[in-house]
Formats: C-alpha cells, structure tokens, sequence
C-alpha cells in the first residue's frame, strides 16, 4: 500500500481506536480489489440433448446450439425470463413424455425446443415481443408433455396444456416480468405472432425448430443439412410487416426439409408403437387423478423425473404393475398397432421465395411432385388408422 494511495484518509479527528478499525476496514477492501482477481464465469448448463447455457458477466446468457451456433442473448427481459422458475422448469421436461424420460428416445426437452424458437424468429430480425412470445410459446406444458392429453383431455378438446394455459399463468410471476420490463400481456397468445406460430403446413419458428431437433435427434435429418435450412430462412416482406411469414429461399433445401419432416412423422410422432406407450401412461394418470390420489396442480410444478416417482407411490398394485411393465418392456412391437383416429398426420409444405419473385409459393407449386408426394403420404398413413 503507498503513501499516496492512503493520502486520503483523514482521521486525526476520530478516537484512536475508532480511527484504528476504520483504517484496516479500509485497507482490507483495497488489499481485496487489488489482490482479488475476476470471478470465474459459471460452466455452461445443460438445456437439453443439443444445446446449452452460459451465463456472463455482463450479465447475458451465451447459447450453444448444435445446429444453430452460438447466439448471445443481453435483452434484460429476455435474461430474466430465461432464469425464471417458469422457464427453467421446461428442461425437466422431455418433448416425448414417457419415451423420452424412460430414455428410449432422445431426451430433447421443452427447453431447448423453446429456446430454438426465440433463436429462429431472433435470426431474422424478430421484434422483441415476438421474440418473447417465440420463448414462451410452451410455457404451460406439463410434465410428461403429451402424455398428459391421453390422461386428462375429453374428446374434441385441444391440448391440455392449450386449454388450461391461462389457469397455469395465474401461478406464475410471468405477467410481472413482462410489465416490469414493459412487454405487452399479447405475447402470451403466439397464435397473434406469425413467425411463431401458423397453421400446418406452413412454416413457423414452433414447428421448424422441432422439425429440425428432432429430425436430427433421431438420424432423420443429417446436421449439415438441418444448418442449410437455418441458412436459407428468411422474413417476408419483412420480420415487422403485418403479414409477414417464415419462407426458405432454396426450394431444394425445403425439399430436404419436408422429406424429413414426413419421415420423422411417420417414424416418431405419428408412430403407433410411442402412442400406445403415451395411451398406457396416460390410462394411469387419468385414473390417479379422478381419484384424487394426484392433484392435476402438481402437474405444472414438477420434472418428470419427480412426477413419475409420485405416479409409482400413488399407484395401486394394478397401476403398478402397468407402470413397471412401460419401464421393463420398452417401446412395443409394432405388430398390427393401428394409427389412432386422433393422431395428427403431420405434413409440411413449406413457401419458397427465390430472388426476383414477388412473392412466395408454396413448394407443392414450386416443385409439383412434392405436393404429389406429400398427397401420398396423407393417404397412406390415413389407411393405416
């Protein structure tokens, strides 16, 4: 410690001994802004089977995703909702239920889902209430994910967690995030948000995020080619203009794309083998919850992983023995399993806007054999409910 630096300190004017305890009070907070260097960033975090986070210390979260890169996330609204309890809890939660927690398919999560969303409408110069509503999209997804409509919905109703999304939105601190930070209550209705959400088959970041996740967690999709489409994706007119829409500038690249889309349907979401797993899960839930053995609350406010060691307490012997044969047995042989008339047969057909057209097409007109292909993809699998 120099002379000069103590030159400041004037304390003949103070007791000897109060004088005393306020020099080595001072001295010791300048040995520490000296000797103490930079506090050590934390690790990066698991999000998910492909993606992870990194706090910083200028108070951002760096986001590694395999197929999209790095991207570095500042906005304060953003940072605090990706800290946030609510937030946070879709990394407990895998995209295919049953399959996914008992690790029989891959374990992306809602997470990384979410926040491939956020990342897709970002690249393209999403407003930031766009960019909010992409993050929260699923936000009132339960545990166990679609398992839960098998257990719970009635017939004709939406998703569950659609249905019961504002009575989950009441619990939360979300709307307070959002008015602290001046974002309209809208972004919690992403249907209102274009480049988030619309209506099948068309592109939007929701259903090209989990195209891409899980056509590539599944080997549907190889990862060069998930990048390609990343590449070519583009806002038209605009990422601000009213009816602005996601479109793919390479109609090959959008070919690949909806080949895999179809492929992973027919291989993973629309497969009868994973829907007889959820069907069986969710007879148990059903039934534990009409009993009131387990609240339906508890539904939004545990992992999976939690949520299926109070499925096996509160089972009776039968549901017991239901829930062991899922672990013990596996994914089903697909031995005569009929498509179940609910399931959806997912299909894309994605607009293509190549330079110097006025506007987009679907790729069905750019590229007629897709629309005939794509045709024969609905009724072959329609044949096999």
């Amino acid at each position: 410690m120099t002379e000069r630096r103590l030159r400041f300190l004037n304390l003949s004017h103070a007791p000897s001994s109060t004088a005393h305890i306020l020099f080595l009070i001072i001295l010791l907070r300048l040995l520490l802004s000296i000797y103490i260097g930079p506090t050590e960033m934390p690790s990066p975090t698991s999000a998910g089977v492909l993606q992870t986070h990194q706090l910083i210390e200028n108070h951002s979260i760096l986001i590694r995703d395999e197929i999209y890169g790095e991207e570095l996330v500042y906005e304060p609204v953003l940072v605090e909702l990706l800290q946030s309890p609510e937030v946070q809890r879709l990394q407990g939660i895998c995209q295919y239920g049953v399959t996914g927690f008992l690790g029989l398919t891959p374990r992306v999560t809602r997470l990384e889902h979410s926040v491939g969303a956020l990342i897709l409408v970002r690249r393209v110069g999403a407003t930031i209430e766009e960019q909010v509503a992409a993050l929260l999209h699923d936000i009132s997804h339960t545990t166990l994910s679609h398992v839960i409509d098998h257990a719970l919905s009635k017939p004709g109703e939406g998703s569950y967690h659609e249905v019961h999304k504002t009575r989950y939105l009441e619990t939360t601190r979300l709307s307070d995030i959002l008015a602290r930070h001046r974002i309209n209550q809208k972004v919690f209705e992403e249907e209102l948000f274009p480049l988030v959400e619309m209506p099948s088959p068309q592109l939007c970041a929701d259903r090209l995020d989990y195209a891409l996740r899980d056509a590539v967690s599944f080997g549907k999709l190889a990862i060069e080619d998930a990048r390609r489409v990343v590449g070519s994706l583009k806002a038209f007119p605009s990422a601000t203009a009213t009816r602005r829409l996601l479109v793919l500038d390479d109609p090959h690249v959008a070919l690949i794309l909806s080949r895999a889309y179809i492929t992973t349907d027919k291989d993973v979401w629309s497969n009868p083998a994973y829907i007889d797993m959820y069907q069986r899960t969710g007879r148990v839930i059903g039934e534990l919850v009409e009993a009131g053995s387990i609240d339906d609350k508890v539904l939004w406010q545990v992992s999976d992983a939690e949520f299926w060691t109070l499925l096996r307490q509160a089972a009776n012997p039968e549901q017991l023995r239901a829930i062991e044969r899922l672990e013990e047995e596996g994914i089903p042989e697909d031995n005569g399993l009929r498509l179940p008339h609910c399931a959806k047969i997912r299909t894309l057909d994605p607009d293509v806007w190549q330079g110097g057209e006025k506007q987009p097409a679907p790729l069905s007109i750019v590229l007629p054999t897709w629309g005939s292909e794509r045709q024969q993809y609905i009724l072959s699998r329609s044949q096999h409910r």
